[in-house]
């Protein structure tokens, strides 16, 4: 689903850009973009090149700023990178706080993508850290071209800390706002892993180099320290915030700040295709929780189903086999799903049903068995007067069975072009030496209803 509608209010890229002005403009856009039959300027998104090159004559176009972009780092997705920038001038307003603002950015990366946003943009004073030498000498460049010398600063920093280092060593300053945005992944095995089988190749390229996509103990995990360090620094930033990318993620550091009643707020980040989310905590006497977010809608609070998993025959009676059969029924079912976490005997993940391919397999297994056991030989033979010397046999009548429920892959939409159906999370995990799964209801057009008729599915093949 196409996620612009949402973007901020203020997001100048609510409005796509216009391909055809920037070729006439920028001889090296001009050199990657195409025209096709009806006139259309677009590019090859799939080209890390293509998109180091967008990028960097958006951010000439838009802020007059000059950014090298290295190959081997990670090409920040601008209409990304301002939503967030435009919500912390929405934290920073409902906190009255206007002018002569100072932010921290933790892993301001090779481009120094937010500490430049918001020097141009408003002015702000920004520290940016970086523990990647390589990533720290060209951010520098890229500030020292532009002439930001005088609001933006890098610090380099060690990996042992998140933001206590350079609290520590700036102890004379207040600062406003943190904010970050962390690795998703804990290993090169999980980053390929995450992504299901059955769910389509990303649109875009991939870029980015193992220091900025990969961080011990994955997002989730670079989070709970970040903010277990905040707890030291109450006086020092007025407003903490991060960016997440699982949304289970988020479900689990919002009730790790409840339990530690902790003021937060949260809001969504769309654009193109994706969503983000972007979290903040605060331990001043700000109700920040009433800040009015571009997509904040409020959401039924969905109780999770657990359900008992007998043994399977000659497997081991674990969580990881049980998994493992979960990911072979979802493949089967043509279901995207994606690992999040592994904690202990517990196991996380989230899936997604673009098109239903559960609904009558019931009614196909009896039609079927009726037609092995009953009619196969008149079946055959009707065919055979029909259709000549027609060699089709059962499996091959049932497989054409009209199901209008059931859409065929290569005649349908691609799944990233598709609404989803069913969003919902899953869980496995042991408990007093018995297996369990449990899902919880997300989102989609088939609702709770279309969520049963999945998990029947998976008792019913528990086999």
């Amino acid at each position: 689903m196409a996620m612009n509608n949402y973007m901020h209010p203020r997001n100048i890229y609510k409005t796509p850009p216009d391909f055809a002005k920037l070729a006439e403009n920028y001889p090296e856009f001009k050199c990657i973009s195409k025209m096709d039959l009806s006139g259309k300027v677009t590019i090859d998104f799939k080209d890390p090149k293509s998109l180091r090159i967008l990028t960097k004559c958006l951010l000439k176009s838009d802020f007059n700023v000059n950014i090298d972009i290295p190959e081997d780092k990670l090409v920040p997705t601008l209409p990304l990178r301002l939503n967030y920038i435009l919500w912390i001038e929405d934290l920073m307003a409902s906190i009255k706080r206007i002018t002569n603002i100072n932010g921290i950015d933790i892993g301001t990366g090779a481009c120094a993508i937010y500490p430049v946003l918001g020097a141009i943009k408003n002015k702000w004073s920004m520290i940016g850290t970086e523990t990647d030498e390589d990533s720290f000498q060209k951010a520098q460049s890229n500030i020292k071209i532009n002439n930001l010398d005088s609001l933006i600063k890098l610090i380099k920093t060690p990996s042992s800390t998140i933001i206590s280092f350079v609290l520590d060593n700036e102890k004379d300053q207040l600062f406003d706002f943190c904010m970050c945005n962390p690795p998703f992944y804990s290993s090169i095995q999980d980053l390929f892993e995450s992504r299901s089988p059955a769910r389509p190749p990303p649109k875009n390229a991939f870029t980015g180099s193992p220091q900025e996509l990969i961080t011990e103990g994955g997002e989730l995990t670079f989070c709970r320290n970040l903010i277990s360090e905040s707890q030291n620094y109450k006086d020092r930033v007025r407003i903490f915030t991060t960016m997440i990318g699982h949304k289970y993620n988020l479900k689990e550091l919002l009730q790790d700040l409840t339990a530690e009643r902790i003021r937060f707020t949260h809001t969504e980040f769309c654009q193109g295709r994706v969503t983000r989310w972007g979290l903040a905590w605060t331990y001043q006497d700000y109700d920040i929780y009433k800040l009015v977010s571009p997509r904040d809608k409020v959401r039924k609070k969905n109780t999770p189903i657990a359900y008992s998993l007998p043994k399977l025959p000659e497997c081991a009676n674990n969580v990881e086999s049980c998994t493992e059969k979960i990911k072979t029924i979802f493949q089967s079912l043509d279901i995207e799903y994606k690992l999040l976490n592994k904690i202990g005997n517990k196991v996380n993940m989230q899936f997604t049903a673009t098109k239903d391919t559960w609904s009558h397999q019931r009614r196909k297994r009896r039609l079927m068995k009726r037609i092995n056991e009953n009619d196969a030989k008149k079946l055959k033979m009707n065919n055979e007067t029909i259709n000549g010397n027609s060699t089709n046999n059962p499996s091959d009548m049932v497989q054409e069975i009209p199901d209008a429920n059931c859409h065929n892959t290569k005649n349908s939409k691609e799944h990233g072009d598709m609404d989803p159906i069913i969003q919902a999370f899953l869980k496995v995990f042991e408990k007093d030496d018995n297996l369990f799964f449990e899902v919880e209801y997300l989102s989609g057009s088939a609702g709770k209803e279309g969520l049963h008729q999945i998990v029947q599915y998976i008792k019913n093949n528990w086999k």
